[in-house]
């Protein structure tokens, strides 16, 4: 049985000529060059006559555009967090300063230290859609949710360890060599949470197929025994030695055939001025009186199959 590629296996497969791109870069001065970096690394990989792209449906395409919605809210709400869980929430009173050590603030790490190209990157991977497609788009928020993700934690945890002096600019953001290691693991874990919410995708149409394959299907003679008998009944008259009582047999087993199908909800009606809408009426020169050729079939008030009437031209 053929195993379907996953993001997060062909994303490993060749990380180390991401790395060797990323190996050099400094934050937060080239976080716009990182996460074009990934962009292009990603496209290159997942080419689009590859085999992870050819094996996905159109509908498990379609899950790429969720994926961006919940990688881009993601972003927004890190972005969010970030710039208020770490802010200095201590207010004090001049009584208090005189009586007590004022507790030194800790520096947050305000969307201002965000970079435009790590605090919208939202907007970096809609503009990639409009040059790459959905694809593009998709790949834009892989990146900036991995460079959001990785800036904010390794900015918060080099502001717990370092001391704060009085010249400090809580606003003024620390440069960082890139980890790369670190990074392309927070980019595998999100190809990871990619690849999961295709599985279960996958997951829940077998389990539609498997359900309607294991049905009963519908079988005539169970369905419709009793327009059978009619039909068998009619066949019968028609197969007998043709005599001057063939011909009535025939007609009276047609008015039962009629009959049965009232079993299906099901009526056959005959051409006259009121029934006309349930006939396709086709004019001809040979036709002294209307002559229905087939009746209309009506359910419920509905036709269901025109009938076909010869009216004089």
């Amino acid at each position: 049985m053929n195993t379907k590629l996953s993001l997060k296996s062909l994303f490993e497969s060749n990380q180390e000529k991401l790395a060797e791109k990323l190996a050099h870069f400094v934050l937060p001065k080239d976080a716009a060059n990182i996460q074009n970096a990934v962009k292009d690394y990603l496209n290159e990989l997942f080419d689009s006559n590859g085999d992870f792209r050819q094996n996905l449906t159109q509908s498990e395409d379609y899950i790429l555009e969720a994926a961006m919605s919940l990688l881009n809210a993601q972003q927004a709400m890190v972005t969010e967090l970030s710039s208020t869980k770490f802010s200095n929430k201590t207010k004090t009173d001049d009584s208090q300063i005189k009586h007590e050590e004022s507790p030194k603030p800790s520096p947050g790490l305000g969307k201002e230290l965000f970079p435009h190209t790590i605090g919208a990157t939202a907007i970096g991977g809609a503009v990639g859609g409009l040059v790459l497609g959905t694809w593009g788009a998709f790949f834009g928020s892989v990146a900036g949710t991995a460079l959001i993700l990785y800036y904010s934690t390794t900015q918060q945890k080099q502001k717990g360890n370092s001391p704060v002096t009085t010249t400090a600019k809580p606003s003024e953001p620390l440069v960082q060599k890139l980890d790369t290691v670190k990074f392309i693991n927070i980019i595998s874990k999100i190809c990871e949470s990619v690849d999961t919410l295709i599985d279960t995708f996958r997951a829940q149409i077998n389990k539609v197929v498997d359900k309607y394959e294991s049905q009963e299907k519908p079988v005539l003679e169970k369905e419709y025994g009793v327009l059978l008998d009619s039909i068998q009944s009619i066949l019968g008259a028609g197969f007998q030695p043709a005599d001057e009582k063939r011909q009535k047999r025939i007609d009276s087993r047609i008015e039962q055939l009629a009959e049965s199908l009232e079993n299906y909800d099901l009526e056959v009606v005959k051409y006259d001025e009121n029934s006309k809408n349930y006939f396709d009426i086709t004019s001809t020169d040979k036709a002294e009186e209307p002559i229905m050729v087939l009746p209309a079939i009506v359910k419920h008030g509905i036709v269901i199959r025109k009938g076909k009437v010869m009216v004089k031209d």
